[in-house]
């Protein structure tokens, strides 16, 4: 077993207690050390709760919060006083391995975060310059180049978007929702092709009449 299933499966809340000095009542009651208590109002078990403050926990807790040490200071603590032997090792490599899985997990999501933003940046600068470059020279000419009908109509789609990954939505929104964000970013992509390639704005009409509102 490692260092906290040694100490937390051999050593009770009222072992160090004991080795801390008090003197539990035939109740097992003590004055709580984590507040001014006039009257015994602690229980002291395998595990330990104030009635008057709240605070509970197992010994590790009482020894790191009577002593202000940190969970693992503690528990080697109360380790070396009570005589127990622990694999060190297996514990060191399991905190090794969550710390390995926790970076990678971070790193993975930074890097799926990056590609999504700059494929945002990508395609809102493409037909930003589509929209501009096949703009009618005329609002009344009656035909508009289907370059333009759609970067008009994909732009505002898109400048939605960022906005919404960039600023407004939380981390958790958007590992949620990225997924959905980047294929829709890829159907987009498709449709420039398409339409770059000859397949004709068959909304032309509909997106005419909402520019020129």
């Amino acid at each position: 077993m490692n260092l906290f299933e040694t100490v937390r499966t051999n050593v009770k809340a009222i072992d160090v207690v004991l080795m801390a000095g008090f003197q539990p009542n035939r109740s097992k009651m003590i004055c709580c050390p984590f507040h001014n208590d006039k009257h015994p109002s602690m229980k002291v078990d395998r595990r330990y709760f104030c009635f008057g403050c709240g605070a509970k926990g197992d010994a590790i807790d009482f020894v790191s919060n009577y002593y202000g040490l940190r969970l693992k200071e503690a528990a080697e603590k109360i380790a070396s006083a009570f005589s127990l032997s622990y694999d060190n090792s297996r514990y060191s490599d399991c905190v090794q391995k969550a710390v390995v899985a926790k970076r990678n997990e971070y790193q993975i999501w930074a890097e799926k975060k990056c590609e999504l933003f700059a494929q945002l940046s990508r395609i809102h600068e493409q037909l930003r310059k589509m929209k501009i470059e096949y703009a009618p020279k005329d609002r009344e000419d009656s035909e508009w180049s289907p370059l333009f009908v759609m970067a008009a109509k994909e732009l505002t789609y898109v400048d939605y978007l960022y906005d919404y990954c960039m600023f407004e939505a939380a981390e958790d929104e958007l590992k949620l929702k990225i997924d959905e964000i980047t294929k829709e970013m890829e159907k987009i992509e498709k449709r420039m092709y398409d339409t770059e390639s000859g397949i004709s704005g068959s909304d032309a009409g509909q997106i005419r009449e909402r520019l020129a509102v």
